[in-house]
């Protein structure tokens, strides 16, 4: 790259090939796409190599153009997309073919991971059936299909018997990343593109895919990995790419543009600054990420596990508190406690079978109060803060707001009732009309539940907006031109424009570059302050429950374990142990 590293540069590094005859596995010289209506384009003459037995990574901020790239590697593209350069799989040029008939052409060469899981689960199928299904794309013997969703599954580190059943609705958002990522493994491609792997995964399983990953390309598959996560690019990757607004502005290996530790066998460059050891001079996007990465605290932990079930907080056992209690005393009933805000009281959760999801659980959250929510994927996080929200119907219990119990189904609360309680989901996508630009959704949420005029709610919802890192311009597009982190920022402003009593956000930075994700810690209190909205905030982001939250709740089996002060908690929840299935 030049010596100023402000310039564009080519992705087009090599680096080992390995591949048979030595064709490399993804080879990308040029592509670019454009869509319909714009003026820049989406992509601007990006080249990248995937050779056999390595991982290509590519970073940037949210609205790079990461997920487009990583569909033109596929010969792919969203409606109103077109690609034009040159993609070679395996030596077939897929953009020469009819967009018909590439697909045919990947099949059993290449997989891909969405970063939205629910995009490829089907919702009506059992994920054993499905996937044994998906296996005879790789396995034409009939008898090699049931092992093979079995190792897909172990891979992805989930067991058969467990999941085997359900559909994809009955599994945390942390299982259904893991069973989308088994959908990709199971055909046995040799080329993986995995968009957000450890997207609503805890530490220790990004922890172990990120082992995965690696152990993948070490067995001679090709992986192009694009993340946000600049841990698990460390950990896994051989080769790394900066995006920013469509176009390669930084290009090396992983040690040298990202920094820490060169990977054991990772390839050495033979020319550039990083092979006379001299310092690489590196773009200043790729500076923002890491200085965002430092400053935030982005840097993932090493492992988790559970509290120790058999010893639980004893403010777990009965109600829990409003609030750690200053002096040491007894934990107080929260319905003995000031009547203001939400409440949660033996909140219980169970599947049609019988089988527990969450409960008891009893929690409140008094005006101001911000408290984490902390456990293991599959722990019961997400179904609590749904039965909040009225998006999920308790078995037995009661949400209540003031001292008043509301209506346990959302369709059955008030306007008022509904804007109480707003809540964020992981995956944004799924929330927001197709069709309409973003703005007038956002803007509806204060019309709606507020009856402010429409101008009023639209200049609340670009204010919001702005806080968080969003160019006005982008809230008039549809929701199908914008990132999935760009999503996830829409979706919190909708939430916050209600003013509501609680704000539950579930994993609301996992879709996040460094960047954006520090951007959202720094204006999240300030936007919670005008109406003293109270946050549950669920997440595996520990630093960022460090940045935003005074107390944090661990879940175990449905069950809150332990309570307390987060500097408390924290230490109590994360060690070396495994953490159970």
């Amino acid at each position: 790259m030049s010596g100023g590293g402000e310039e564009p540069v080519s992705g087009g590094g090599e680096g080992p090939v390995t591949g048979t005859a030595h064709v490399p596995l993804l080879h990308v010289p040029e592509v670019s796409a454009h869509a319909d209506g714009a003026q820049r384009p989406l992509l601007d003459r990006v080249g990248l190599t995937v050779p056999a037995g390595a991982v290509t990574a590519v970073v940037g901020p949210s609205g790079s153009g990461k997920t487009t790239l990583g569909l033109a590697a596929l010969g792919a593209s969203r409606n109103g997309v077109r690609l034009t350069g040159r993609v070679l799989l395996t030596g077939t040029d897929l953009l020469l073919l009819t967009p018909a008939r590439r697909p045919a052409a990947r099949t059993g060469r290449a997989a891909h991971l969405p970063q939205h899981p629910e995009t490829v689960l089907d919702p009506v199928r059992r994920a054993g059936g499905a996937l044994t299904e998906l296996a005879a794309l790789g396995h034409p013997e009939r008898a090699a299909r049931k092992p093979a969703a079995r190792r897909a599954l172990a891979l992805a580190g989930l067991e058969w018997e467990a999941v085997r059943r359900r559909f994809p609705h009955q599994l945390s958002g942390g299982q259904q990343q893991r069973l989308a990522l088994a959908s990709a493994l199971v055909t046995g491609a040799r080329l993986l593109v995995l968009d957000e792997p450890t997207s609503g995964l805890d530490p220790a399983l990004a922890h172990a895919l990120g082992r995965t990953v690696r152990a993948l390309a070490d067995d001679g598959a090709g992986v192009l990995l694009l993340s946000h996560d600049l841990a698990l690019v460390r950990e896994t990757g051989d080769r790394v790419i900066v995006l920013e607004h469509g176009r390669v502005v930084d290009d090396g290996p992983v040690a040298d543009v990202l920094g820490g530790h060169r990977r054991a066998g990772a390839p050495v460059p033979s020319d550039g600054p990083a092979a006379t050891g001299l310092p690489a001079v590196r773009h200043r996007a790729t500076r923002e990420l890491l200085t965002a990465e430092g400053g935030g605290g982005a840097g993932r932990e090493s492992s988790w596990t559970t509290a120790d079930p058999t010893t639980p907080d004893p403010a777990a056992s009965g109600p829990t508190t409003t609030g750690p209690p200053r002096d040491g005393s007894a934990p107080e009933d929260p319905a003995s406690a000031d009547r203001a805000g939400v409440a949660a009281m033996e909140i219980v959760v169970r599947r049609r079978s019988g089988d527990p999801l969450a409960g008891p659980v009893s929690m409140a959250f008094p005006p101001g109060h911000k408290i984490a929510l902390l456990g293991p994927s599959g722990s019961g996080k997400t179904t609590f803060g749904r039965t909040l929200a009225g998006l999920t119907t308790p078995t037995r219990g009661e949400v209540r707001l003031d001292g008043r119990p509301l209506p346990r189904r959302i369709d059955r609360r008030t306007p008022p009732q509904r804007r109480a309680i707003q809540y964020v989901r992981q995956n944004s996508a799924g929330s927001f009309e197709e069709h309409r630009p973003v703005l007038g959704q956002l803007a509806d949420t204060a019309r709606l539940l507020r009856g402010l005029r429409a101008e009023e709610a639209t200049a609340e919802a670009i204010e919001a907006a702005g806080a968080l890192g969003l160019d006005q311009a982008l809230l008039h597009r549809t929701p199908d031109r914008l990132s999935g982190g760009q999503l996830q920022r829409c979706a919190l402003v909708r939430a916050l424009t209600a003013r509501p009593s609680l704000l539950v956000c579930d994993e609301v930075t996992s879709a996040l570059d460094t960047v954006s994700r520090q951007r959202v810690l720094d204006a999240l209190p300030r936007l919670l302050a005008p109406a003293a909205t109270a946050l549950l905030f669920i997440s595996h982001d520990l630093p960022a429950v460090r940045a935003l939250t005074e107390e944090a709740a661990l879940f175990d089996g449905g069950r809150c374990v332990r309570r307390g002060p987060v500097g408390d908690v924290l230490p109590a929840a994360w060690s070396g142990a495994p953490v159970r299935a």
